[in-house]
């Protein structure tokens, strides 16, 4: 066991409320107060700057609102111009005209005309000049406060969150970067999945190991078909008859607007945040759990629906006694049907792991989580699969840029929010394997590199890279553009090119045809219509391109070549994408891509200048190289 094991572990929710939060967030601010002297703001010049700022702003709002009011004014002079206009006109086109009404009618237009030339437009020019003059001054002070925070916002890099983290809990160990290494562990040791489903795409990532046990954390986004319902409507009319109420037969027209559905499938997308783990403890057991659903349709309340999940626990191991079968339902029913992995193929290892400690942290995480019970938790003999709804909000960019402002209290807030934020989503993300004491006292062996792969970077790498780029480069020409129609990108290995590899992207998305289909519908007077109803069939399309991956070391500046690499990426000079690198943990290993256009003869191949070094991994900026002239055609 790792010297760093706390043994407030064992109770981990307990100990996230009582000590740890509030740990975190002290030493957020420690650091964030040693940044703050590293630069040498001036915190009191920058306040005296927010409070003119504040100020200027406040008269600005109230001026734009006078502004908005003479707008209203001059709407209201207008309409009561024209409708005095129409009126006198009507009037003077009548045989006997209504002196008196027209005489009124003309000085309303020129009392209208009089107040729009000499009180409203007269205002608004002089407010809309006052609105530029003081949007100005708020642009001149905003220029001046980040320049003034510029010391402090030059400080960020992408590695605080993860320097953090150590600090608060230094049993968690971040990678560098999900590598070959932590990769092949992960697949090799553990049982880990090596090729991940083409329904899911990787968005970012990030690897590590907990009291030496390896885990990863991967944010995807995930595509699934469902029905879309589409209606149509037609407006009809018929002649129905009926009694009036002196007994007599009518008929009279009658409108209906008639109303139909249908349910076509469609592509649906969402993004989701799942933690894999891997530990040696119960290595043969599986099981599938998943949160009670809450909606509509779960009536009764909790007690009442863990009262029907402790009886049909209760059937199951009756059941399971009668046809032989190895079900057996803990001694805490309420644990075993609250945590419901009623599919378990392994009694012993489930108790080897839900003891009556992890049982109680359980009943903690149940009643006293912020969150409540939101986790689903999918164990395959040695990998354990979490995914909780509270990570859904979690903002998984550790960019810098996020913490600047010209505002000194502003760029503070932004910085403990976020890193406090992020923290809370991590743990909490854990807290269902740190809720069994037995995964804590199981730590891994080491694991020896055996370099079963005869490429250097795995599938999740490459496919976070790719979706760091522009997504232009890669969607299908014939795809829909449309707002639930997104192209998801898969990646695989294609070839070695030198120092770097060329990696094989198809991207997967849609074109949509409109079809329109009659739908019969009865009316109100028994005979049945046909509504016409457009709905849209989704049509796969797919896009191949080749994209260059590469690493260089570098042992000096390390920070700095980073923020230089994050400014590149979101510059002028990058504005088609084409270039991308990955934030990666400590090492700061940066990976570079590039779209290699594919022609006939003659093809641009990107090439990586590639430097070594000791220990650390870095990248370079980058030289177009044509391979028939054999010399440089473009420094980038």
């Amino acid at each position: 066991m790792s010297n760093e094991y706390n043994e407030a572990l064992l109770e981990p929710l307990k100990y996230y409320r009582e000590s740890l939060k509030d740990t975190f967030q002290g030493i957020t601010e420690d650091y964030f107060q040693d940044l703050v002297n590293q630069s040498q703001v001036d915190i009191n010049k920058n306040k005296d700057l927010i409070d003119k700022y504040t100020n200027v702003s406040e008269n600005r709002n109230q001026s734009n609102s006078t502004y908005k009011r003479f707008g209203i004014v001059r709407i209201i002079d207008f309409i009561v111009g024209i409708g005095a206009l129409i009126y006198g006109v009507y009037q003077f086109s009548q045989p006997q005209m209504d002196i008196l009404s027209i005489v009124i009618c003309i000085a309303i237009i020129a009392l209208c005309i009089g107040l729009y030339v000499y009180w409203i437009r007269p205002n608004r020019k002089s407010l809309e000049e006052k609105l530029n003059d003081l949007d100005a001054t708020l642009s001149q002070i905003r220029d001046e406060g980040y320049e003034m925070m510029q010391p402090l916002n030059e400080l960020f890099h992408s590695e605080m969150t993860a320097e953090l983290i150590k600090k608060a809990i230094p049993f968690i160990h971040l990678d560098s970067n999900f590598n070959m290494e932590r990769y092949e562990q992960l697949v090799k040791d553990y049982g880990f999945l090596e090729k991940d489903d083409v329904n899911r795409s990787t968005l970012d990532i990030t690897s590590g190991d907990i009291l030496g046990n390896p885990f990863v954390f991967i944010k995807r986004i995930i595509h699934w078909i469902d029905d879309y319902t589409y209606e149509g409507t037609r407006e009809v009319v018929y002649t129905e008859e009926y009694i009036d109420s002196d007994g007599n037969t009518k008929t009279r027209d009658v409108s209906e607007t008639l109303r139909a559905t249908l349910k076509r499938p469609g592509p649906y997308y969402a993004d989701r945040i799942s933690l894999v783990y891997g530990n040696h403890a119960a290595p043969n057991l599986i099981f599938h759990r998943r949160p009670p659903e809450k909606g509509l349709f779960n009536f009764g309340g909790a007690k009442i629906q863990l009262a029907k999940r402790i009886a049909g626990l209760r059937k199951k191991s009756e059941d399971a006694l009668e046809d032989g079968g190895n079900f057996q339902a803990l001694a805490n029913e309420e644990f075993d049907a609250q945590f419901n992995a009623l599919d378990r193929n392994n009694e012993v290892e489930f108790r080897v792991l839900f003891t009556p400690l992890a049982q109680s942290n359980y009943k903690d995480i149940f009643e006293n989580s912020p969150y409540g019970d939101d986790f689903v938790f999918n164990k395959q003999c040695k990998i354990n699969e979490i995914l909780t709804d509270n990570s859904k909000d979690w903002n998984f960019d550790t960019v810098p840029s996020q913490y600047y402002d010209f505002s000194f209290e502003k760029i503070k807030e932004k910085f403990i929010n976020f890193n406090c934020s992020y923290f809370e989503h991590m743990y909490f993300s854990f807290l269902p394997v740190l809720a069994i004491p037995v995964y804590q006292q199981m730590a891994s062996t080491d694991y020896i590199y055996k370099k079963s792969y005869d490429f250097k970077y795995n599938d999740y790498i490459t496919e976070m890279l790719a979706n760091k780029m522009n997504l232009g480069l890669f969607i299908p020409p014939d795809a829909t553009q449309r707002s639930n129609v997104k192209t998801l990108l898969k990646t695989s290995h294609y070839k070695k090119e030198a120092d770097s590899e060329i990696i094989k992207v198809d991207a997967y998305s849609y074109r949509t045809i409109e079809h329109v289909d009659e739908v019969p519908v009865t009316a109100g007077n028994g005979r049945t219509y046909y509504v016409p109803v457009k709905w849209n069939e989704y049509v796969p399309v797919t896009k191949h391109e080749l994209i260059e991956v590469a690493e260089v070391d570098t042992v000096d500046d390390d920070f700095k070549r980073i923020k230089e690499l994050n400014h590149y990426q979101r510059s002028e000079n990058n504005k088609n994408g084409s270039f991308a690198y990955g934030r990666h943990r400590k090492t700061q290993m940066e990976l570079t891509l590039r779209v290699l256009k594919q022609r006939l003869l003659m093809h641009s191949i990107t090439l990586l200048i590639v430097e070594k070094a000791t220990d650390m991994l870095f990248f370079r900026v980058m030289i177009e190289f044509n391979p028939y002239l054999l010399m440089p055609t473009k420094v980038v």
